[in-house]
């Protein structure tokens, strides 16, 4: 009970932290597009995980039968970045992590898959209640229908891999798992950016406020995040994980309101939609409460990327 308390108020901290990574999306593509945001971000989110391993010790030996799966969701997460910036980057910051709320009923039915359980009805339904409250928000924000579609397609692909580092973290170390993921992430972006003749500048000649969100990108909300949200899912299902990570979007809306004003501001009825989403994370709790502590859940084997 202590051990999974203590994941839970990690798993909030992180959550908090991420409710950043959308407003320092923002601020940095003033001054880069989306691919090499997701490309810097990588890269120093790989080198950060590195030097976190030197320092505690750890082993980044490559000597592993997951590293392939490990590469292979770096794809996926990859995707899920480069949607999630084109969300803010043809929409707003407010629009793109409300529509991450949608991963969660994604969750309530992959899950069950990869988990070898049958599917909950609770957690349909408290998926299908975010739904109908992101179409609430998708009516009543109309003139961002385009970054609505391309963020709940990020949130697809946050789902995907979320269930994939909770069947490996069964197996492997998250630190090892987060150096991986951003390594291959980080590969994959190069590749792409030198094959369009469209590498980004090195860090040190971007300005120096650009420097420090994307540091701040990089090592806060990635290296310690990614790792601390893999690390949390020894003792949380993917399904809570995700649903607690609905509170990403009240998180940024604020700090984007304060930033923004006006610009970031939604119609009275998106504030509705987001406190629905609010009130299934509490249930959830509640549920997850009732069910029996000393469950045991066994992941499916691990067949796909």
């Amino acid at each position: 009970m202590q051990s999974r308390r203590n994941a839970l108020i990690l798993l909030h901290l992180t959550v908090f932290i991420w409710g950043f990574t959308g407003i320092l999306g923002k601020l940095i593509q003033e001054h880069q597009s989306t691919m090499p945001l997701v490309y810097t971000r990588t890269l120093i989110a790989m080198v950060g995980l590195a030097l976190g391993a030197l320092w505690l010790r750890r082993s980044l030996s490559p000597a592993t039968k997951d590293l392939k799966h490990y590469l292979l969701t770096s794809l996926i997460i990859t995707a899920h970045w480069i949607t999630f910036y084109g969300a803010i980057e043809i929409s707003t910051a407010s629009i793109a992590v409300a529509c991450l709320s949608t991963s969660t009923v994604f969750t309530a039915l992959l899950e069950p898959f990869w988990f070898k359980r049958k599917i909950r009805v609770y957690e349909v339904v408290l998926g299908l209640i975010v739904v109908a409250a992101l179409l609430l928000i998708f009516g009543l924000e109309s003139g961002y229908r385009e970054g609505i579609i391309v963020g709940t397609l990020s949130a697809l692909f946050s789902a995907w891999f979320n269930i994939i580092n909770a069947v490996l973290i069964k197996r492997g170390d998250a630190l090892r798992i987060g150096f991986y993921e951003m390594t291959g992430a980080a590969l994959c972006m190069a590749i792409y950016l030198f094959s369009t003749n469209a590498l980004p500048p090195p860090l040190w000649k971007l300005p120096p406020m650009t420097i420090v969100w994307h540091l701040l990108l990089g090592l806060v909300c990635t290296s310690f995040a990614f790792v601390a949200g893999i690390v949390v899912m020894r003792q949380l299902s993917p399904f809570t994980v995700v649903l607690t990570v609905n509170l990403e979007p009240i998180y940024t809306i604020v700090i984007a309101l304060l930033i923004w004003g006006s610009e970031e501001k939604l119609r009275t009825g998106s504030y509705l939609g987001i406190a629905l989403i609010l009130i299934c994370l509490f249930v959830n709790g509640w549920f997850q409460r009732k069910r029996d502590q000393s469950e045991v859940i066994e992941p499916a084997p691990l067949t796909q990327g």
